[in-house]
């Protein structure tokens, strides 16, 4: 290659190099990038929910509503419209979204979530939900049931608004949770730029626009997004949506060779619930809808298992098995999965090395099934019991649940703790237990702070968080009081689910501790950065831990994705339950064939004298069972039936979702300028043609003679 052309190619690449550059730093005078949580799309078996944009993004000039003036002006006067408005947590509701999106005005809303600010942020007095008004109703226990469907009897979820399930398509809903950037939207492009005058008069150009962009892959259903994800093709290899699902955490108390069987009736189940959901992006605080009862279930195992040596030493005791379920916010999808593999006899299954069964638990080895629910609010001061109605029909069952409400009655009377029955007619609450309950009737209760209506007036939404329970607090070393009340709840479900087991009183001194209940609450709904969570992660894990000082999400998530609380729950349900054993770090793994035991390397706690962790290998039964839909693994399923939930979850591109501001000018100005561009290109277009056709002229050289 010619020294020339080098040098020519040469020259072209840093043309080119530089104009990148040019245009960047064109693009960051423009733009202001906002750092908004999106309003992202699903779908299930029939339709679509949640909120997209155009491809590009949806543009409109920034208008913030504060109260019933602001809301008339934009529209009956406004005259700049596209709009984008700016919302505070009182005017986010169903009702008034969609009369801004049917106006024909509004191009888009962003909603502040400041919660440091109640000034920008109130609590809507009234309560907030995004879920329905009866939440899981269709996968449930009671949906084609003539006296209990569809809540005819109770409303568990008066304040819930069904925004959740709405279908925003091309009407992308952001929320801004950052005070800096609030202030940018109010200050700096809204009041600066586009807030009417005194006198209710239009401002002058340029004015400051929001460009929201948030761009969905999938659409239309589960059934048709899956369809077209699982044919790849070499033009399009892009997924379009995934199944929602992840993983339920269990352990029993005792260790069953994989060889034996249980007997009939000698497992008890205790339960929990591991998620939550919201309109946006990692934004699922759900402290009493969910973590109440993980902590509630966690603290209780740990209790037990100071005088687990009473239940594994006795064949005559009943083995417990604690479950943790993912995904039951969207239509039970971890129980259901379950239920399935109960019915398959593949539970548990766990996925380690390739599929290896444990021992074998089926519908018959359940004696009673104990489900830890909502504990945050307690109604009247009490916690309620919840049992079924329809189970109670079979008279054996019926006689089994008057035992264990009897048995808990007692063991709270001599604690002094409150204690409320609802009325046998009333159904159960939304319950993962309901989808055993469709195939089995077990003797089951279920612990809440609600007697008929949540108590909870935040449920499933981004308003649930530590400070509305009373347990938050920026010193873990200070026990809140939900933290004390808590552990005298989780108290009582533990010395319930000794005697469930032993057929004796429990001992007086099996006491939850107040210290452990106060640091999983710190941990769960305050900080990740916290000492629970480094005492039963590796070190390898810490880098996690440090990524941000936020709590970790409680949405289920896809599939394909590693969902770091359950992966915690599992490694404290082994903290507190498994046995310490002298093997090393590198020794901490299985041995042989036996698969009964899980082992785990966990980082300990802190040797006050040397300053330094000491680490631990951890023996326990805490496995990971799967939590996906069945339908997902079925090639024949058949979709028009509601047997098993379908949730899938939009996939998008890295740059699909986006919110920045900018100045715009007026039409005229554009115009102008757009005119004025195409003279300039007719004009030196012109110019260019005769100066080439004359080039020969223009550029001619003069000969030089020779001699």
């Amino acid at each position: 290659m010619e020294v020339g052309n080098v040098f020519i190619y040469i020259t072209v690449i840093l043309s080119a190099f530089t104009s990148l550059v040019h245009s960047l730093r064109i693009s960051n005078k423009t733009y202001i990038e906002i750092q908004g949580k999106a309003c992202f799309r699903r779908m299930n078996g029939t339709h679509q929910i949640g909120c997209s944009s155009e491809t590009k993004g949806n543009v409109g000039i920034l208008y913030h509503i504060t109260g019933d003036n602001d809301t008339e002006w934009l529209l009956k006067r406004g005259p700049n419209k596209p709009y984008i408005v700016l919302l505070n947590s009182l005017h986010f509701k169903l009702d008034f979204v969609k009369k801004l999106k049917n106006s024909g005005k509004v191009n888009g809303i962003i909603v502040i979530h400041v919660l440091q600010n109640e000034t920008l942020t109130p609590f809507p007095p009234e309560g907030f939900s995004p879920d329905s008004s009866c939440p899981n109703d269709r996968y449930g226990l009671y949906h084609e049931d003539k006296s209990y469907g569809n809540c005819q009897n109770v409303t568990w979820n008066p304040v819930g608004h069904g925004m959740m399930f709405e279908d925003f398509d091309k009407f992308p809903i952001f929320v801004v949770i950052n005070q800096t950037e609030v202030d940018i939207l109010i200050e700096d492009c809204y009041e600066k730029f586009n807030k009417p005058l005194p006198d209710g008069s239009v401002r002058e150009y340029p004015l400051c626009a929001v460009q929201l962009k948030d761009t969905m892959s999938g659409a239309k259903d589960a059934k048709t997004c899956y369809r077209r994800t699982q044919v790849p093709t070499n033009l399009n290899p892009d997924t379009y949506c995934d199944p929602l699902g992840d993983h339920n955490v269990i352990a029993t108390i005792k260790a069953v060779p994989n060889q034996d069987v249980y007997p009939n009736n000698s497992v008890i189940l205790a339960a929990a619930r591991l998620d939550s959901f919201s309109m946006f992006e990692n934004i699922y605080p759900s402290a009493d809808n969910h973590v109440t009862g993980i902590v509630g279930l966690l603290a209780a195992a740990e209790a037990l298992s100071k005088y687990k040596d009473d239940i594994i030493n006795n064949n005559n005791t009943k083995d417990i098995l604690f479950a943790f379920f993912q995904g039951e916010a969207f239509d039970y999808i971890g129980s259901s999965r379950t239920v399935y593999d109960m019915q398959h006899n593949v539970f548990p299954m766990v996925e380690e090395k390739g599929k290896s069964t444990l021992h074998l638990v089926n519908f018959s080895h359940i004696s009673h099934f104990v489900e830890v629910n909502q504990l945050g609010y307690r109604d009247d001061g009490k916690v309620w019991l919840h049992t079924d109605p329809l189970s109670q029909i079979n008279t054996q069952t019926s006689k089994e649940i008057d035992k264990m409400i009897e048995l808990i009655k007692s063991v709270a009377d001599n604690m002094s703790l409150g204690i409320g029955e609802n009325s046998r007619s009333q159904p159960l609450p939304p319950a993962s237990v309901q989808r055993f309950l469709r195939k089995e009737k077990i003797p089951a209760v279920v612990f809440s702070d609600h007697q008929h209506s949540f108590t909870n007036k935040y449920y499933n939404s981004r308003f649930d968080i530590a400070k509305a329970i009373e347990a938050s607090t920026n010193d873990s070393d200070i026990i809140t009081e939900q933290a004390k009340n808590l552990t005298r709840i989780s108290t009582m479900l533990a010395r319930t689910l000794y005697t469930l087991s032993t057929s004796r009183d429990a001992p007086q001194d099996m006491k939850s501790s107040e210290s452990i209940v106060n640091d999983l609450l710190f941990c769960f709904l305050i900080t990740r950065q916290c000492e629970m969570f480094r005492r039963v992660l590796d070190d390898t894990d810490n880098k996690n831990l440090d990524e941000s000082s936020l709590p970790y999400p409680f949405y289920v998530s896809v599939t394909s994705t590693s969902n770091q609380v359950t992966y915690l729950t599992k490694r404290l349900l082994s903290y507190f339950i498994g046995d310490r054993v002298n093997n090393t770090k590198d020794n901490c793994k299985q041995s042989g064939s036996n698969k009964v035991n899980q082992y785990y390397w966990m980082q300990g706690e802190v040797n006050t004298t040397t300053n330094k962790r000491q680490g631990f290998c951890s023996k326990s039964t805490a496995v990971y069972t799967l939590a996906q839909s069945p339908l997902f693994d079925q090639d024949d399923y058949n979709w028009n039936i509601d047997e098993y939930s379908a949730w899938t979850e939009s996939s998008w591109q890295t740059d699909s979702i986006q919110m920045r501001i900018f100045l715009v000018p007026s039409k005229h100005l554009e115009t102008v300028t757009l005119s004025v561009g195409v003279i300039l290109t007719v004009v030196f277009m012109t110019l260019t043609y005769f100066i080439n056709k004359k080039a020969d002229v223009l550029f001619s050289q003069r000969r030089t003679r020779r001699f």
